[in-house]
This record gives structure tokens, sequence and C-alpha cells, in this order.
């Protein structure tokens, strides 16, 4: 039976193949790993320039206005969070994993599913609601294996 771990957030994604050694314990063998640079930096210099930008109330229109920061904040997210998804994906269809688990914080763990098609989202058996990327490799089989399989 195969499996694939993925852990991700919004800046980076991780994918692991489970692998039996030798002596019959599992392993993680990174399969890919992808850095998303769109996520880091300021949410001002991605998506307007000085001349662009709304007046403020101090009148010079150096600030992004509240408002228009925060649409902004979420349409970088959606858009992360698709791109993300969709890496999710084309791991899934290289791969073809039977069962497949994912680690991803809560804030974007049901978007990242709600962006796989369904035939995808009924095989992931395991998640977990946080950002494991970080997390040293020997340490995530543990925390995979502390969560009650859906």
């Amino acid at each position: 039976m195969s499996t694939v771990i993925i852990v991700a957030n919004l800046g980076h994604l991780k994918a692991f193949r489970v692998a039996e050694t030798p002596m019959g314990t599992k392993k993680l063998e990174l399969i890919i790993e992808i850095e998303f640079p769109e996520a880091h930096g300021r949410i001002q210099d991605k998506v307007t320039d000085m001349a662009g930008r709304f007046p403020v109330a101090d009148g010079t229109g150096v600030a992004m206005a509240h408002g228009e920061a925060l649409k902004a904040e979420l349409e970088v997210e959606r858009r992360l969070v698709k791109l993300v998804g969709e890496q999710i994906e084309e791991v899934l269809n290289t791969e073809r994993p039977e069962y497949w688990h994912l680690a991803a914080t809560s804030e974007i763990h049901q978007a990242l599913l709600n962006e796989l098609p369904a035939e995808l989202r009924q095989r992931v058996i395991r998640h977990l609601h946080a950002d494991l990327t970080n997390v040293p490799v020997p340490e995530l089989l543990e925390r995979f294996a502390r969560v009650k399989a859906a």
C-alpha cells in the first residue's frame, strides 16, 4: 500500500513517500519541496506602486487604505491556496498513492482540500491542522501515527 504525506503552508510545501526499510520500519523519502516566494514580504510591496495607492488620513497616499489592504491580502491568500492546491494535485497524480495524509494550518486546511478533485479528497485518511513544514523528518511519522484515521 503506497502512502504520501504532504505538509504545507502558504509559503512552503513538502511531499514525502512513506517507504519501508529492509528492517521493516517506515521512513520518509522526500518527493518534492517547493518554496512559494509570493507568500513572503509585505502586501503593500506586491499589489501596487506609490502612484496607485489610495490616500489615507494623513493625505500623503503613502500607506494603503485599510480596506484596500485587507482585500489585497485576501486575494493573495486565495491565489496561494490555489497554487499550493495545484501542486498537491500534481504530486498526488504523479505518485498515485492509495492513501495520503495532509498537515496544513487550520486557516487553509479546508481551502486546500476544496482545491482538489473529489477522488483525491476521498483518499486522504489523516488530517493535522498544524504547520509541520519545519518539523524534522523523523518526527513527521510520529505526528501522523498519533492521529486517528478518518
